[in-house]
């Protein structure tokens, strides 16, 4: 139970993350066309897709989809175990918040590249 609740608030933060890419997609359209303004022309927001990882980046190879799928996969291990390690060692609660909430999104990016492909 000591650890339960962090992870919790992983799961908690994917199913958000899936829940509002999952609005964005029904009711926005792509580009400018569908921009909302919240605050003029200073702040708007736009539906657009990531193909790659940050930036846009692509390991532009045949296998560079699958190699930042295994990152991925690799990555959300050595954080999900972080977290447990941080846990144990009763480290400070605003730092394991934190990394439950990397965690969770770090979950919800490799759920986009596997079932949708966008940013495989």
């Amino acid at each position: 139970m000591k650890y339960a609740k962090y992870y919790l608030l992983s799961i908690g933060i994917i199913l958000l993350d899936q829940s509002v890419k999952m609005l964005v997609h029904q009711n926005m359209d792509m580009g400018i066309v569908g921009e909302i303004r919240i605050f003029g022309d200073w702040f708007k927001l736009h539906y657009t897709l990531n193909p790659g990882m940050a930036f846009g980046i692509t390991l532009g190879s045949e296998y560079g989809k699958l190699l930042l799928t295994s990152f991925r996969l690799v990555a959300m291990g050595a954080i999900g175990y972080y977290l447990y390690f941080l846990v144990k060692k009763n480290m400070p609660q605003g730092l394991i918040w934190a990394v439950s909430l990397i965690l969770g999104g770090a979950i919800g990016n490799l759920l986009d590249s596997i079932f949708y492909g966008i940013i495989l």
